[in-house]
Parts: structure tokens; C-alpha cells; sequence
């Protein structure tokens, strides 16, 4: 049975309210897109108060801060995260550009900042080509991948570890003689565990990459309008530059 509006006043309050009820769905919608720091030392990670952490969280922080979009950041460790991503549900991430983020993912803008990843050798092992990565082993963490031909190789003698620890821990134990992954977070990690920069010889470097925040293809255009422009904001105000500063500086 419907319901008749009996006088002029219940036409005005019904109108008035179905008026307010689109910007506070639309403002509910917003609220509802997640916000995932990957976990991993230096980008996510619980510090010895208990506190959540990290150059890529404290930037998606600032990014719901300034667009005032996004659920509280959360950290998942790599394989979570990627599976939440593929969901297909609103969430955002930040990552750096790869032909899966950039197939899979909507690439919302470049952060500003660029990630070096390649192999960081123990002290006297001089690692000048690709050739040189056939004597030595390497420990190689899960979910790193930086460059196709050197995970397809199967000739080079790799240790697959579960985290950038292990392989520190293994390189530091003289089990291994080099680590894979971002050369930053690998020193910076290095330092925890007690050791200095004299440790360690030049790394070869694959790749250098850029950090962008990509999000799924779920997100409207006005949601996606206004992440891009927080993060034009956040880049062109040096926000972050410094945020990246206070964790990558310690690790060189």
C-alpha cells in the first residue's frame, strides 16, 4: 500500500529530504574506499610502540587527510593486498609502475618519488654486470619482482626467503651473498639488525621505478578526480618529499 502525502508540508519534507539524502550516499560511498599500505619494513609496518608506520602508509594518511576520501589506512602484507585489490571493491593502494599494475589497476597519478631495486652484494663482492650475479647466491624475498629475465633465470643460484629480514639475516649469517629488492628498504632494514653501510659493496641496479597511487576500477569519477588532486597537492607542496625523507634518508 502507498504512502499519500496528506498536506503541502509533507510534499516540502519529502522533497528537502530526498535533496539532502544524495550528497550524504555519495559522501557514505566515498567513506567506503579502502586504503592498504603494503607491509614490509620501511613502507607499513608496527614500530616497537605498537604504532602503524611507514613511508607508504603515512602517505595514503595524507592523501585521505587532504582529499578526505578512504576508509582508515590498513596494512596487508603483498599477496593480501593484491587479492583485496582484485576484489572488486573500492580500495586504493600505492605501487610502483609495472605492466601488471598499469594492465590491472587504474592508474590514478604519480606520487613523486622513485624507487631504485637490483641486487646489494656483502662487501667485496663487485657486481659490475649481470654475468657477475652467476657466482654468488642471492637471496630473492617473496613477492619481489623487479625484472623479468633475472627471476626466469634459472641458472643463477637463488634462496627464496619470506620476507627483506630473512635475507639480511641469511646475508649477515654468511649464508647468502647478495639480497634482491629495493635497495633503500634493504639497507634501511640492514641498520636495524645492527649493520653499517661498510657492509655491504655497490649494488647492481635493475630498475628504477616510479611509486603512483592506483586504485581499482571501481572508484567514480569525482572519487578519483579528487584523489588525483590530493596527490598534485601533496607532490607540489614537497609533503612528499619529506614524508619519503624521514624513512629513506636513515636507510642511506
Amino acid at each position: 500500500m502507498r504512502t499519500r502525502l496528506t498536506s503541502p508540508f509533507d510534499a516540502l519534507f519529502f522533497t528537502v529530504w530526498a535533496l539532502l539524502l544524495l550528497p550524504l550516499e555519495a559522501a557514505s560511498s566515498e567513506r567506503k574506499i579502502g586504503m592498504i599500505a603494503m607491509e614490509q619494513i620501511l613502507y607499513g609496518f608496527e614500530n616497537d610502540q605498537g604504532e602503524k608506520t611507514g613511508a607508504l602508509y603515512d602517505l595514503l594518511v595524507e592523501i585521505r587527510k587532504t582529499s578526505g576520501i578512504g576508509l582508515p589506512v590498513v596494512i596487508q602484507p603483498a599477496k593480501r593486498l593484491l587479492a583485496t585489490m582484485f576484489r572488486g571493491q573500492k580500495n586504493c593502494t600505492a605501487v610502483i609502475d609495472s605492466p601488471d599494475v598499469i594492465n590491472s589497476l587504474d592508474v590514478i597519478e604519480p606520487i613523486g618519488y622513485t624507487l631504485a631495486a637490483g641486487i646489494l652484494p656483502v662487501a667485496g663482492i663487485k657486481l659490475k654486470e649481470y654475468s657477475s650475479l652467476k657466482k654468488i647466491k642471492i637471496a630473492v624475498p617473496l613477492g619481489i619482482v623487479f625484472d623479468d629475465k633475472f627471476h626466469s633465470d634459472k641458472t643463477l643460484n637463488k634462496v627464496s626467503t619470506p620476507k627483506y629480514i630473512n635475507g639480511i639475516r641469511m646475508m649477515k649469517l654468511g649464508r647468502v651473498e647478495a639480497v634482491a629488492g629495493a635497495v633503500s628498504v634493504l639497507k634501511f632494514i640492514a641498520k636495524q639488525e645492527g649493520l653499517s653501510h661498510h657492509f655491504f659493496d655497490e649494488p647492481l641496479i635493475f630498475t628504477e621505478s616510479d611509486l603512483y597511487l592506483v586504485c581499482s576500477f571501481q572508484l567514480n569519477n569525482n572519487e578519483r578526480n579528487t584523489l588525483q588532486q590530493a596527490v598534485i597537492k601533496l607532490r607540489s607542496s614537497g609533503k612528499v618529499q619529506g614524508i619519503f625523507n624521514r624513512y629513506f634518508s636513515v636507510a642511506n
